[in-house]
């Protein structure tokens, strides 16, 4: 199975939909993924992610879970060095580099920055909650850091040998219906690094700060399952926006404080 993020196209905050030019990305992000097979489709409840993803449902013919956990994950602090209040990310390297909680991948929570924000905690925990109530419904069940698979239709797992996959040197042989699925969410920057910081054991942190998501940026990860019923996600791209350079359309300047390369 496969797990695809789309960000929402270039927004205008104060309305909570998207500019003009955010209304040309989700146009062409549903020129792109017009043919996907998709099983599923969530979304946020904003504006901005429901508008990126319309274009794609139409194309689609299908229709999205609309998930109140996927919207930004979004609490107001005060920034330590600025004394700037914004979202919990975007905070100077000399601040966060210093507080170990931060990067570690199940303590960042208890940061001094986060600890006295009951909401921002409780979002956490429904977000782990979301996602593992989701990948349940397909057969993954969370074991400490990775997930248990095994069939939803209760039918038996291969037991050879050569069903373990030791290098990964060959084309991957599809072995059951699963996976061939794929399940799209439409978010947001901020809560898709929450959500891959837990599916893949890192700090939310580090990839608020390290990483760069543009608008309607796709990012795909793959469940790995080497021996049949133990899987692993696995990224193969974060914030792909082929369709963008497809259609011409320049990369957004929403996605962080440099200049992105647009070739």
């Amino acid at each position: 199975m496969r797990l695809i993020f789309i960000r929402h196209g270039e927004p205008d905050y104060t309305t909570d939909t998207l500019d003009e030019k955010g209304v040309r990305e989700a146009k062409a992000l549903a020129e792109r993924t017009k043919h996907w097979d998709v099983d599923r489709i969530y979304c946020s409840p904003l504006g901005r992610a429901r508008q990126t993803a319309e274009p794609m449902l139409q194309a689609l013919q299908k229709d999205a879970v609309i998930l109140p956990w996927l919207q930004e994950f979004h609490f107001p602090i005060e920034d330590p060095l600025t004394c700037e209040v914004h979202g919990p990310w975007d905070l100077m390297p000399q601040y966060f580099t210093k507080e170990p909680l931060m990067l570690d991948q199940k303590r960042w929570i208890d940061a001094p920055l986060y600890k006295d924000h009951a909401d921002l905690r409780k979002r956490w925990e429904q977000i782990r909650a979301g996602m593992d109530g989701i990948l349940e419904e397909y057969g993954y069940t969370r074991c400490g850091g990775y997930y248990q698979f095994e069939e939803p239709d209760g039918s038996p797992l291969p037991s050879e040998v050569s069903d373990l996959q030791l290098h990964g040197t060959k084309d991957y042989e599809v072995r059951d219906a699963d996976d061939t699925k794929s399940l799209v969410f439409f978010c947001h920057f901020g809560v898709t690094c929450v959500i891959l910081g837990y599916l893949l054991n890192i700090s939310p942190v580090l990839l608020w700060q390290g990483t760069c998501i543009p608008t309607t940026g796709v990012t795909i990860l793959n469940a790995e399952k080497r021996l049949h019923n133990a899987s692993y996600f696995r990224m193969q791209t974060l914030g792909d926006c082929t369709h963008l350079h497809a259609a011409g359309e320049p990369l957004s300047g929403f996605a962080a404080f440099s200049q992105l390369f647009q070739q």
